[in-house]
């Protein structure tokens, strides 16, 4: 140690200078207070042996000022006094001080006292060491969860949240939440609704949840199936986050166009779905693994079916909601959360359940994540129809005329085997393509509702010989799927063309889709006359193609379509 040794007395000062030298410490010799203050500023010494009564400045004196100078740093400061200074010691010590010793010297006693206090300096200098290394572990986690927060702002479109139909609330625990929110819909206008809940909470559960969300996105764009969106986001989350990491999600889709709500479940508490008085009408737990726990091929996708003809909403949240618990240990529970939705009415549900829960908690801190989602379905009819530019007249046989001349901007055009079939979510696979032509921006919605049903129409009524789907409510519905599934799984042979073109007509371009497929055909003449029957066939899908296209023609047996459609016209 460097020890600043002070005393007006010459031979006190070499004696005890020569010991502490003596005993391996660098001793530093002043002869008054002021001279040694300005030892303590240019040689920092770790300790000061102080004499009390000296000229020009004071031992109190000279140790207040190197006190104050020292700050945070702590530097003992060890008394040497005489008899009748006993007074004088008392207030130092209660003000600067840190020891006292008397003279004449006891050596033996310094010795001891000065190897106290060096290993209380070098447990100081650790702990400031250690005290230094959480600071900066601390201005770097801030920085770090400053990253993941602007990550998770950006990869979480906020402005896809403000959807009409959705009203949500999320809250973390901590600085990040492990629970994330997203909302897109396809271009038919499914809206589909991702409520995830990462394993942990802070950072390392916002980190889980990240992988999430390009695949959400991305797949819902292109008007993937939720299986499909769930496939991909398992294998995303096994292949980015370690061994042992999982998330809990629940997945919704909501069609308008077919009545459907459709939810799967994997680790997050029971989603309700509610008629339009709030009351629970079906509940939907858990049914699956979470995501990340086994590969893809040993989970099941396919998620659970509700049909709907009137108004209503899917609630969902996380267990941090329902298992706040207040100052009795009491959580907060469904029971409450439901009341406080009924009691309140649209936009003001999220503000009335965090009212709810506050009031409730009554002060008492929650210690997880909360997120909650309602999403209504049913509120208004779908009536897409066309506006017809008066001044534009689109003749169907002279376009036929340019595509048998060649006289077309683009083409694309697959045909589908049974594998492809099976395995392909096909128009999807086309929108890839149409996402990117300039000219159709804009239009991606109707084109893909069109595409959906003439492919649909020419795999279930031609390859696989099925009947347009009875109007017998959700069973009949159900069982229609079920059908198409066990007839897809065990065909034989089938093959379905489909192709677009872009053609140019009167300094337009106008899309050609035409749909092809190998079965029988079906009586599209019948279809016709019986269209607004709606005891008979559900065939809507076809009447709003009608109606979005500029024509639609059926030929020969009815397993051939040609329809036109007119961008910017919708």
């Amino acid at each position: 140690m460097k020890i600043l040794v002070v005393d007006d007395t010459e031979s006190v000062l070499l004696l005890m200078s020569r010991f502490v030298g003596a005993l391996g410490h660098h001793a530093i010799p002043a002869r008054n207070g002021l001279e040694a203050v300005e030892c303590w500023r240019n040689e920092r010494p770790d300790l000061v042996l102080m004499d009390m009564m000296m000229p020009v400045m004071s031992g109190a004196e000279a140790a207040a000022i190197i006190k104050a100078e020292a700050g945070e740093t702590w530097i003992p400061i060890v008394f040497v006094t005489g008899m009748g200074e006993d007074a004088a010691l008392a207030e130092a010590i209660e003000c600067c001080g840190d020891d006292c010793l008397s003279k004449p010297v006891n050596f033996r006693v310094l010795e001891a006292k000065l190897k106290a206090f060096g290993r209380t300096l070098e447990l100081n200098r650790k702990v400031r060491e250690q005290s230094e290394k959480l600071s900066d572990y601390f201005d770097h986690s801030e920085e770090e969860k400053g990253i993941v927060r602007h990550l998770m702002e950006q990869m979480v479109n906020a402005e896809r949240l403000a959807d009409p139909r959705l009203e949500y609330w999320l809250t973390p625990a901590e600085s990040l939440s492990g629970d994330m929110i997203a909302a897109a819909r396809t271009p038919g206008e499914s809206l589909h609704i991702m409520l995830a809940d990462g394993i942990g909470h802070g950072i390392t559960a916002a980190l889980n949840v990240l992988p999430l969300t390009q695949p959400f996105y991305s797949m819902t764009e292109k008007g993937h199936t939720l299986p499909e969106i769930l496939a991909e986001m398992n294998n995303k989350v096994r292949q980015v986050l370690p061994v042992g990491r999982f998330v809990a999600v629940a997945l919704v889709s909501i069609s308008e166009v077919d009545g459907l709500v459709e939810i799967w479940n994997g680790g997050m508490p029971e989603l309700q779905i509610l008629d339009a008085d709030c009351v629970v009408v079906e509940a939907c737990k858990s049914f699956s693994l979470p995501l990340g726990v086994v590969p893809s091929h040993a989970m099941e996708f396919s998620p659970k079916r509700f049909y709907f003809s009137r108004p209503g909403a899917v609630l969902a949240y996380s267990d941090g909601l329902v298992e706040a618990r207040n100052l009795e240990g009491e959580a907060f529970g469904l029971p409450r959360l439901l009341e406080a939705i009924a009691a309140s009415s649209a936009g003001e549900r999220v503000e009335a359940v965090r009212s709810r829960l506050f009031s409730f908690l009554d002060g008492k801190e929650y210690h997880d994540d909360i997120s909650l989602v309602y999403a209504g379905f049913g509120l208004t009819v779908s009536n897409r129809l066309v506006n017809r530019d008066p001044d534009f007249v689109l003749d169907p046989n002279l376009l036929e005329q340019l595509v048998a001349d060649n006289n077309v901007l683009w083409r694309y055009s697959l045909t589908l085997g049974i594998d492809e079939l099976r395995r392909i979510n096909v128009v999807s696979f086309i929108m890839t393509f149409v996402n990117d032509i300039k000219a159709l921006s804009g239009c991606n919605s109707d084109i893909f509702l069109i595409l959906s049903v003439l492919f649909a129409n020419a795999l279930e009524r031609g390859v696989l010989a099925m009947e347009a789907p009875i109007m017998q409510g959700t069973e009949g519905r159900e069982q229609h799927q079920q059908e198409r599934s066990a007839r897809l799984n065990a065909l034989q042979s089938g093959r379905v063309e489909m192709g677009l073109s872009g053609v140019s007509f009167s300094g337009r371009m106008v899309l050609r889709i035409h749909v092809k497929d190998s079965g029988k055909g079906f009586n599209w003449r019948a279809w016709r006359e019986s269209k607004g029957d709606h005891l008979k066939v559900s065939d809507h899908g076809l009447d709003l193609v009608q109606s979005l296209c500029a024509s639609m023609e059926f030929r020969g047996v009815g397993n051939e379509v040609v329809a036109y459609y007119l961008p910017g016209n919708a």
